[in-house]
């Protein structure tokens, strides 16, 4: 049948499309050939090198800790270190890394093995759960030489294991500052959950958690190329570090390792502190641990150390975490309450036989008898003070009531924190009669008043809030904010980011005869009172304070060695205020203020004395 117009036409259209397509198809064809031609031929052995670098991954660049140095910081090259970091290199790992986590298990122990570390060492951090898959793992933070070579022997077997350099942390007063600095460890489960990364190292104790944040710095990020055979072939930091900041202590290294040496092997604690600004010079607790072996994972002293910290509660931080009666260290306060408030002159006499009789108000029951610790005759206040005689404050707490002594407890904060840049810390007790009913459903009576005028009985305190109104003594009222801190310093270029500025916490009224009295009580004290032997050592600024010895309820009243001893004073009593250091120490089962604390107080007073007269005090 013969085509019609309308149908050759279509036949044409579609016979150019046809052949359109073919001449594209061919082209098409031509180019791919060619561009194979070029990877084959002319590029062939350059992308078969690319073909290796088959891992691309991204390595976080650790920012160095921040350091911290003593209170004579000028620049580094001359500065006193707390706290220092050195060169380290670390190896860590990656889970996700391993496609199954047999081959990562099985790995890491036979990296036990080559290393000779102890069986489950490091194949436990790698079966914490605690960890998020995609973030490393630290298997060793401080890789010695030999093990790195070892390591480099086996790099296709442990080729997805990271090394690299990183800083390790060192302690360089050791033990004498233990509870100062504190120590850094591998972040727990709670740390990991708030988004601490598993590698980064997060500060477990004293001013390494206080400042953790401003200590750790920021992560880097390096990206790497490796081959198929474990070499780096290329690396660039995607985003560097920013190092953590640097601390400058108000710490005096030379104190506070005389401190820690004048403690000994006793247990309880000791702060030195300026009244006129809240800094701290030195602060030991006992028994204390060295954070070098705690930090070192790989210490085989490390298991023992453990134990003996836990057996002897040894990160108990007793300056600021565990309170006390504060024995006859109270008394002063009873003495400025009495004066304050006209229930007590600096003339009254009591003459003391070595008992107090408080007659029962209840017909039928007995007298209630307080002893005091010997017979001191006829004494007014400054010579109550001297001697700590018990029956004088008896007396005296007796006729002005609990009620001032009370009001005077609560205007120095003793049942407060102090506030000092330290975790942990726990606020004192002060009791009163609602307390009492609440917590015995009994009313408050004379006999309590009688304990509280001495420091006994209910009312708590600890050393750090004792220390404070010492230092309120000292200031005329002023109550200043204890601190550690003096700068902190951008490590970069060591500008002062921050100056801490003493801080005042409160301002209490007190007139200068009631404090005059009580400072002659003082003075008494050192000079001819319970602690006039302790403190009769030649080179000594003169210094005054009062004793204590708490009566604890764990021994017989005859059992001397049961009872804690205290110790708070200040020096040089008269001199300039910017020179004036308040020490305080507590000695559990000290026997007595003047024989298990105020001699370790005299040792350091000593040791500032001699830094006064030689102009090393700033």
């Amino acid at each position: 049948m013969a085509q019609t117009i309308q149908q050759f036409q279509l036949r044409q259209r579609l016979d150019r499309r046809v052949t359109a397509l073919t001449i594209f198809t061919l082209a098409m064809l031509g180019v791919l050939l060619l561009r194979i031609g070029d990877l084959q031929m002319l590029r062939g052995d350059e992308f078969f090198d690319k073909s290796q670098r088959v891992i691309r991954r991204v390595v976080a660049l650790t920012a160095p800790r921040g350091e911290m140095f003593a209170r004579n910081y000028t620049s580094r090259d001359k500065a006193t270190y707390i706290v220092s970091n050195s060169s380290a290199v670390s190896l860590s790992v990656i889970p996700s890394h391993f496609p199954k986590k047999k081959e990562l298990r099985e790995l890491v122990a036979k990296l036990e093995r080559l290393l000779r570390y102890p069986e489950g060492s490091l194949t436990s951090r790698v079966a914490d759960n605690k960890y998020k898959a995609h973030e490393e793992i630290v298997l060793i933070e401080n890789l010695k030489p030999e093990q790195t070579t070892v390591i480099a022997d086996y790099y296709i077997t442990f080729s997805k294991f990271i090394i690299r350099p990183t800083s390790r942390r060192f302690y360089n007063l050791g033990s004498a500052s233990a509870h100062l600095t504190g120590y850094i460890g591998l972040p727990n489960q709670r740390e990991v959950a708030a988004g601490v990364r598993s590698y980064q190292y997060t500060g477990k104790n004293g001013l390494e958690a206080q400042y953790d944040t401003i200590l750790r710095g920021d992560d880097g990020e390096i990206v790497q190329i490796k081959s198929a055979t474990g070499d780096i072939e290329e690396q660039k930091v995607f985003r560097n570090f920013v190092p953590g900041n640097n601390l400058i202590l108000t710490i005096d290294a030379d104190l506070q390792v005389a401190a820690s040496k004048a403690m000994g092997d006793k247990t309880g604690a000791l702060i030195a502190m300026r009244p006129h600004t809240g800094e701290i010079l030195a602060i030991v607790s006992k028994p204390d641990f060295d954070p070098n072996i705690l930090i070192a994972l790989d210490n085989p002293d490390r298991p023992a150390h453990i134990r003996k910290i836990q057996e002897q509660k040894a990160e108990l931080n007793r300056a600021i975490s565990t309170k006390y009666p504060p024995a006859s260290t109270y008394k002063p306060l009873v003495a400025l309450a009495g004066l304050e408030e006209k229930r007590l002159s600096k003339s009254d006499h009591y003459f003391c036989t070595g008992k107090f009789t408080l007659k029962s108000s209840y017909k039928g029951s007995p007298d209630a008898v307080f002893n005091d610790w010997s017979r001191h005759g006829d004494n007014d206040l400054v010579g109550g003070l001297a001697q700590s005689c018990s029956v004088y404050f008896y007396e005296a707490g007796y006729r002005m009531g609990a009620e001032p002594m009370i009001k005077y407890s609560r205007y120095f904060h003793l049942g407060e924190k102090s506030q000092i840049d330290l975790p942990n810390e726990i606020p004192g007790f002060v009791p009163d009669g609602a307390w009492k009913e609440k917590q015995f459903n009994t009313r408050w009576f004379d006999g309590d008043t009688v304990n509280l005028s001495i420091g006994q009985g209910f009312i708590e305190t600890t050393l750090v809030g004792m220390v404070g109104f010492y230092a309120a003594v000292a200031t005329g009222g002023t109550i200043y904010k204890p601190h550690l801190i003096r700068q902190i310093r951008f490590a970069e270029n060591d500008q002062v980011k921050v100056d801490v500025k003493p801080v005042i916490q409160d301002q209490i009224p007190l007139s200068k005869s009631a404090l005059q009295s009580v400072r002659e009580g003082l003075l008494a004290v050192t000079t001819r009172g319970t602690a006039a032997s302790v403190f009769r050592v030649p080179g000594i600024v003169q210094v005054g304070g009062k004793t204590g010895t708490v009566q604890t309820r764990s021994g017989a009243p005859s059992d001397k060695a049961s009872q804690h001893a205290w110790f708070v004073g200040y020096g040089p009593f008269e001199g300039d205020p910017k020179d004036v250091l308040v020490i305080g120490v507590i000695i559990e089962r000290g026997v007595g203020g003047a024989v298990g604390a105020a001699p370790i107080a005299r040792d350091v007073f000593v040791k500032y004395s001699q830094k006064l007269k030689a102009g090393t005090v700033n």
